[in-house]
Protein backbone atom coordinates (compact mmCIF):
# COMPACT_ATOMS: atom_id res chain seq x y z
CA UNK A 1 0.00 0.00 0.00
CA UNK A 2 1.20 3.44 1.13
CA UNK A 3 1.84 5.72 -1.96
CA UNK A 4 2.63 9.16 -1.87
CA UNK A 5 -0.24 12.00 -1.41
CA UNK A 6 0.54 14.47 -4.07
CA UNK A 7 -1.44 17.25 -2.80
CA UNK A 8 -3.69 18.79 -6.15
CA UNK A 9 -6.44 16.40 -6.43
CA UNK A 10 -7.04 17.93 -10.13
CA UNK A 11 -9.76 20.69 -10.69
CA UNK A 12 -13.11 18.75 -9.97
CA UNK A 13 -15.13 21.76 -11.17
CA UNK A 14 -15.20 23.85 -8.24
CA UNK A 15 -17.01 21.14 -5.88
CA UNK A 16 -15.46 21.80 -2.71
CA UNK A 17 -16.22 18.19 -1.49
CA UNK A 18 -14.30 16.70 1.93
CA UNK A 19 -14.18 13.17 0.53
CA UNK A 20 -11.16 11.18 0.41
CA UNK A 21 -10.74 8.90 -2.34
CA UNK A 22 -9.68 5.28 -1.65
CA UNK A 23 -10.72 1.46 -2.96
CA UNK A 24 -13.43 1.76 -0.68
CA UNK A 25 -14.70 5.60 -0.09
CA UNK A 26 -15.70 5.92 -3.57
CA UNK A 27 -16.27 10.16 -3.99
CA UNK A 28 -19.19 10.96 -6.10
CA UNK A 29 -20.36 14.22 -8.13
CA UNK A 30 -22.43 15.02 -10.54
CA UNK A 31 -21.37 16.56 -13.73
CA UNK A 32 -22.82 19.53 -16.00
CA UNK A 33 -24.04 16.83 -18.22
CA UNK A 34 -26.17 15.61 -15.15
CA UNK A 35 -24.25 12.14 -14.54
CA UNK A 36 -22.65 10.26 -11.53
CA UNK A 37 -18.99 11.01 -12.03
CA UNK A 38 -17.27 8.30 -9.49
CA UNK A 39 -13.67 8.81 -8.20
CA UNK A 40 -11.51 6.31 -6.35
CA UNK A 41 -7.47 6.26 -5.46
CA UNK A 42 -7.06 4.77 -8.88
CA UNK A 43 -9.15 7.03 -10.80
CA UNK A 44 -9.80 10.67 -11.41
CA UNK A 45 -13.34 10.36 -12.06
CA UNK A 46 -15.44 9.16 -14.69
CA UNK A 47 -18.51 9.88 -15.82
CA UNK A 48 -21.28 6.74 -15.57
CA UNK A 49 -17.90 4.82 -14.24
CA UNK A 50 -18.68 0.83 -14.55
CA UNK A 51 -17.72 -0.47 -11.01
CA UNK A 52 -15.79 -3.59 -10.28
CA UNK A 53 -16.37 -4.54 -7.31
CA UNK A 54 -14.68 -7.42 -4.56
CA UNK A 55 -16.05 -8.54 -1.18
CA UNK A 56 -16.57 -5.97 1.33
CA UNK A 57 -17.79 -2.44 2.12
CA UNK A 58 -18.27 0.33 -0.02
CA UNK A 59 -19.10 4.15 0.19
CA UNK A 60 -20.75 6.18 -2.04
CA UNK A 61 -19.73 9.46 -0.83
CA UNK A 62 -21.95 12.42 -1.51
CA UNK A 63 -20.59 14.60 0.25
CA UNK A 64 -19.38 16.90 -2.55
CA UNK A 65 -21.91 19.98 -3.27
CA UNK A 66 -22.71 18.86 -6.85
CA UNK A 67 -24.90 15.97 -5.20
CA UNK A 68 -27.85 18.19 -4.10
CA UNK A 69 -31.06 16.86 -5.14
CA UNK A 70 -29.35 13.71 -6.51
CA UNK A 71 -29.16 10.63 -3.84
CA UNK A 72 -27.73 8.18 -4.89
CA UNK A 73 -29.33 4.54 -4.42
CA UNK A 74 -28.22 1.13 -5.52
CA UNK A 75 -30.60 -1.48 -7.71
CA UNK A 76 -30.23 -4.63 -9.55
CA UNK A 77 -32.28 -3.26 -12.26
CA UNK A 78 -30.89 -1.07 -14.51
CA UNK A 79 -31.58 2.92 -14.22
CA UNK A 80 -33.93 1.45 -10.78
CA UNK A 81 -37.43 2.93 -9.86
CA UNK A 82 -36.95 4.54 -13.91
CA UNK A 83 -36.52 1.50 -15.09
CA UNK A 84 -38.90 0.04 -13.62
CA UNK A 85 -37.40 -2.00 -10.45
CA UNK A 86 -36.77 -1.27 -6.76
CA UNK A 87 -33.93 -0.26 -4.53
CA UNK A 88 -31.51 -2.55 -3.62
CA UNK A 89 -31.95 -2.77 0.28
CA UNK A 90 -29.64 -5.77 1.38
CA UNK A 91 -26.42 -4.31 3.07
CA UNK A 92 -27.14 -0.59 2.20
CA UNK A 93 -27.25 1.95 4.23
CA UNK A 94 -28.10 5.53 3.09
CA UNK A 95 -27.20 8.08 5.10
CA UNK A 96 -26.99 12.37 5.41
CA UNK A 97 -27.96 14.77 3.31
CA UNK A 98 -26.40 14.46 -0.63
CA UNK A 99 -24.81 17.47 -1.41
CA UNK A 100 -23.39 18.28 2.47
CA UNK A 101 -23.14 14.68 4.11
CA UNK A 102 -24.78 12.54 2.37
CA UNK A 103 -23.65 9.00 2.64
CA UNK A 104 -24.51 5.30 0.34
CA UNK A 105 -23.00 2.20 1.96
CA UNK A 106 -22.73 -1.24 0.42
CA UNK A 107 -21.81 -4.26 2.06
CA UNK A 108 -21.26 -6.90 -0.81
CA UNK A 109 -20.95 -10.54 0.53
CA UNK A 110 -21.97 -14.08 -1.15
CA UNK A 111 -25.61 -13.16 -1.27
CA UNK A 112 -25.22 -10.22 -3.14
CA UNK A 113 -25.90 -10.30 -6.75
CA UNK A 114 -23.44 -10.70 -9.79
CA UNK A 115 -24.83 -7.27 -11.08
CA UNK A 116 -26.08 -4.44 -9.60
CA UNK A 117 -26.50 -0.83 -10.59
CA UNK A 118 -26.09 2.70 -9.02
CA UNK A 119 -28.89 4.77 -9.84
CA UNK A 120 -30.11 8.71 -8.94
CA UNK A 121 -34.13 8.40 -6.79
CA UNK A 122 -34.98 11.62 -8.88
CA UNK A 123 -33.80 11.15 -12.44
CA UNK A 124 -33.34 8.97 -14.92
CA UNK A 125 -30.26 7.99 -16.76
CA UNK A 126 -27.48 9.55 -14.22
CA UNK A 127 -25.92 5.86 -12.96
CA UNK A 128 -24.18 3.04 -14.40
CA UNK A 129 -23.31 -0.18 -13.58
CA UNK A 130 -21.85 -2.19 -10.73
CA UNK A 131 -20.20 -5.99 -11.42
CA UNK A 132 -19.87 -7.81 -8.16
CA UNK A 133 -16.62 -10.26 -8.12
CA UNK A 134 -16.85 -12.30 -4.81
CA UNK A 135 -12.67 -12.77 -3.37
CA UNK A 136 -11.19 -13.63 -7.14
CA UNK A 137 -8.66 -11.48 -6.20
CA UNK A 138 -6.96 -12.85 -9.53
CA UNK A 139 -9.40 -10.75 -11.66
CA UNK A 140 -8.92 -7.65 -9.65
CA UNK A 141 -9.55 -4.74 -12.29
CA UNK A 142 -9.75 -0.63 -11.24
CA UNK A 143 -11.52 0.23 -8.93
CA UNK A 144 -11.72 -3.49 -6.73
CA UNK A 145 -10.46 -3.48 -3.85
CA UNK A 146 -8.11 -6.46 -2.42
CA UNK A 147 -9.49 -8.81 -0.03
CA UNK A 148 -8.13 -9.34 3.12
CA UNK A 149 -9.02 -12.40 4.80
CA UNK A 150 -9.48 -12.77 8.05
CA UNK A 151 -10.29 -16.18 9.79
CA UNK A 152 -12.91 -15.87 12.12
Amino acid sequence: GGGSYSGDGGGGGGDSSSCTPSTTNLCITVNSDRKYVVQNSSSTGVAQKTLTLNTGTYVFDQSGLTNATHPLRISSTNDGTHGGGSAYTSGVTVSGTPGTDGKTTLVIDSSTPSTLYYYCSSHSGMGGTINIVLGESSAQVEFTETTTNTAN
